[in-house]
């Protein structure tokens, strides 16, 4: 499986995640990298514990790229910030 199809079909799921991590992180101030960590590391850890997918660095690196870039288009549409 290539690295865009892996990235397309974590679209639900990043945004899933999203609103988790927003309830997680309910009150507390200036928490955005925070949730985007978070995010990310249970991306990894879903593609790799559903699939036994481990891939390469160089690998890793496209996804993860193409990872954070939606958060940050989701978080401006769907999670915006109340500031």
């Amino acid at each position: 499986m290539g690295w865009l199809t892996i990235v397309l079909r974590l679209i639900p799921v990043v945004v899933r995640l999203m609103g988790v991590a927003e309830k997680l992180f309910d009150g507390t101030p200036d928490s955005g990298q925070q949730k985007k960590e978070y995010v990310m590391e249970a991306v990894k850890a879903m593609v790799e514990g559903a699939s036994g997918f481990t891939g390469t660095p160089e690998l890793w690196a496209k996804i993860e790229s193409a990872v954070s870039l939606m958060i940050d288009a989701a978080c401006i549409f769907l999670f915006p910030s109340k500031k």
